[in-house]
């Protein structure tokens, strides 16, 4: 996890909450819809409710693994 933001960010692909990123410009966020097939352009979008709490756990630094 390299940078956060709080709240929302009106981003070139669409809106993001809470984004926290990783990789560069790829980031774990809320989404107003969360489909449960591919949908992204790389991102890994979480519920709503998912995003408030989200941030408070995971700490700058930490690895991700994406599988």
């Amino acid at each position: 996890m390299s940078r956060r933001i709080d709240g929302w960010r009106n981003a070139e692909l669409g809106r993001l909450y809470n984004p926290l990123y990783f990789n560069g410009g790829i980031a774990f966020h809320g989404a107003l819809s969360v489909p449960a097939y591919p949908a992204s352009h790389g991102c890994a979008r979480v519920p709503m409710h998912i995003a408030e709490y989200l941030p408070d756990r995971i700490p700058n630094g930490t690895t991700v693994y994406v599988l």
